[in-house]
C-alpha cells in the first residue's frame, strides 16, 4: 500500500522584526503536537516531525559562520536580519531563530526512500 507523504516544500521566508521565521506549516504542526509555549522538544519528537514531512536536516549555527564582531552585535542587538545564512545546495530554509546558545538556521530538503520508491514501483505494476 502506498502511504501518502506530508512533503515539506519551500515557502517565500519573512521573517519577524527580530529576523526569525519558522516554516508555517511546521508552526502548526509543532503547536498542535506539542503546543505553542514549547520551545524545544525530544530527539525522537524531532525524528517524528522530521519523518511526518518527509525531510532530512542540516543547522547552520550563528557563532560558526559570521565574524565574533558580527555575531556580537546580532546577539546583542536581538536581530537576525543582519544575519543571511546560504542555503546548502537542494536545501530550503526550515527556521531561522534564536536559541539559549545563539542562533541557528535550520535547512530542509526532501528525503529521498529507494526502498520505498522500488515498494511502490513493485505495487504499480
Amino acid at each position: 500500500m502506498i502511504e501518502k507523504i506530508n512533503q515539506l516544500l519551500p515557502v517565500e521566508v519573512e521573517r519577524n522584526n527580530h529576523g526569525e521565521w519558522i516554516h508555517p506549516e511546521v508552526g502548526g504542526y509543532w503547536e498542535s503536537n506539542f503546543g505553542a509555549d514549547i520551545e524545544s522538544i525530544t530527539g525522537e519528537d524531532w525524528s517524528e516531525l522530521k519523518r511526518h514531512f518527509n525531510i532530512v536536516t542540516v543547522k547552520m549555527y550563528l557563532e560558526k559562520s559570521v565574524s565574533s564582531d558580527d555575531f556580537d552585535e546580532i546577539m546583542d542587538g536581538c536581530d537576525l536580519s543582519k544575519w543571511n545564512p546560504i542555503a546548502p545546495h537542494g536545501f530550503f530554509l526550515f527556521s531561522i531563530n534564536f536559541t539559549e546558545d545563539g542562533a541557528e538556521a535550520i535547512w530542509a530538503k526532501a528525503k529521498i526512500d529507494f526502498d520505498a520508491i522500488a515498494q511502490s514501483l513493485k505495487e504499480v505494476s
